[in-house]
């Protein structure tokens, strides 16, 4: 027994000597230690997320008599709020140390997203002034919100370099979802004992609490990696986040890729959670019994993946994805209450697609990324993901409101409104790709050329 346990020890070593992690996360190099809180961080954020937000969430607001329109309206107005990213630079840039603002300011995002919510229903009554309220709430939350993560972003960015950029999104994703949907997991097994009974409103609302003191550890968090001096050439003005971006046309080609993949994933997802909930009646366990095999998917995919990149580089790859990711859209689009199976079947290999679409998108903002006034850069993808995703939501909440029950029928097969929004979804994915493929070349830093040629 003892040779058996040293052996594996001994191996494990070995592995851990051979292993890309040991660099990614070195706690004892700069740059590794940056990683590895950003690493904690996502975790950290992963389950607020989780618990504060998505089908919890949306149950929360259920219970309290809000149906899938409000809950669409409440879903994409914050995303308006994008447009305070053009004041980032113009704050952020003051500062030659700005750990302790931007910890600061998630904070107070965090206790109004989270806290504020939870107790506001006790506190108004009234139907249409308890979502005015939501509304107020969740925009002064998103506004403190946007106005600061561009400096999380240009601060992150010293810690990934290309050479460490897609192991780190990938081990990043895969140690996220692990903890994230695991954890979640036992609480909706705990939510679906519940649903139903005089427990399940007390329950979601504890659920709400214990998110906010996690989120207090992703704010400490941030207090321990090193800050490098932020790069500046220009003089700071509100211009340059819209100036800038338009004399590095790959960076901008990049942004404008990513914007939209954006809008077409988000145009069913205001109501797609509601859907999933009422009208198909997933439960939470078997929703996020799927999630939390996430994980698994990238020990078995990532480096399928990541040939797949190395290959074709970023934008093909991103089309080859598009497309895959797109059928299962097309086969979305059918799930009903009596099709749960084709659910699963769905999820399931979209998670084997998430390994590369997460690495991917993840990795498109840095990398076009100048050197010099990253925050004004980094602002400008802010917004213009964020209008992206804003003017999707609304696009699908305007027309789940306008059909409101309504079926449509399609060669005899009927779609409501949420189906019909998946299937635009899927042909929006395929238009993206086009782009993709289309401009590549033009896209492609001219060095991740010359490598490709070398490699040759």
């Amino acid at each position: 027994m003892k040779r058996t346990i040293g052996f594996s020890l001994t191996n494990l070593k070995i592995w851990w000597k051979t292993s890309p992690l040991r660099y990614v996360y070195n706690i004892k190099d700069d740059l590794g230690r940056g990683r590895f809180c950003m690493l904690m961080s996502s975790v950290m954020a992963g389950l607020v997320g989780q618990l504060s937000g998505g089908l919890f969430y949306t149950s929360f607001l259920l219970m309290y008599g809000l149906d899938k329109s409000r809950i669409g309206i409440l879903t994409f107005i914050p995303y308006i709020t994008c447009l305070l990213n053009i004041f980032s630079p113009l704050i952020l840039e003051r500062f030659k140390k700005r750990k302790w603002i931007l910890a600061t300011s998630k904070l107070v995002y965090y206790f109004i997203n989270i806290i504020g919510i939870t107790l506001l229903p006790t506190l108004v009554t009234d139907p249409d002034q308890r979502l005015l309220w939501f509304v107020i709430l969740v925009v002064a939350a998103s506004s403190i919100n946007q106005l600061f993560a561009s400096g999380f972003s240009a601060w992150n960015a010293n810690f990934l370099p290309d050479n460490v950029r897609v192991d780190y999104f990938n081990s990043a994703s895969c140690i996220n979802s692990a903890f994230t949907y695991i954890i979640t997991l036992i609480v909706s097994a705990i939510g679906d004992a519940l649903t139903g009974t005089p427990h399940e409103l007390p329950m979601l609302t504890a659920i709400r609490y214990i998110a906010f003191t996690l989120a207090v550890l992703d704010c400490a968090i941030w207090l321990i990696p090193k800050e490098f001096p932020y790069a500046k050439t220009a003089r700071t003005k509100i211009s340059n986040i819209f100036t800038l971006p338009f004399k590095s046309k790959r960076f901008l080609g990049t942004i404008l890729i990513a914007a939209a993949y954006t809008f077409a994933l988000n145009l069913p997802n205001a109501t797609l959670n509601a859907y999933v909930l009422e009208d198909v009646g997933i439960s939470y366990t078997l929703c996020n019994g799927i999630n939390a095999t996430y994980f698994l998917f990238f020990f078995f995919f990532a480096n399928m993946w990541k040939r797949l990149i190395s290959k074709h580089y970023w934008f093909r790859a991103f089309a080859i994805v598009l497309i895959l990711h797109a059928i299962t859209y097309y086969a979305y689009s059918f799930v009903t209450a009596d099709t749960v199976w084709l659910y699963v079947v769905i999820r399931f290999s979209q998670h084997v697609l998430g390994v590369a679409t997460g690495t991917i998108m993840s990795s498109l903002p840095y990398i076009n990324l100048p050197d010099e006034d990253r925050t004004n850069y980094l602002s400008f993808h802010a917004i213009v993901s964020n209008l992206a995703a804003f003017f999707s939501m609304m696009l699908g909440t305007v027309f789940t409101g306008f059909m409101g029950e309504n079926i449509i029928s399609v060669f005899g097969y009927p779609f409501s409104s949420t189906q019909i929004l998946l299937f635009a979804c899927a042909a929006a994915q395929c238009i993206v790709a086009l782009f993709c493929v289309i401009f590549a070349n033009a896209l492609t830093p001219p060095e991740a050329r010359v490598q490709k040629r070398t490699a040759k």
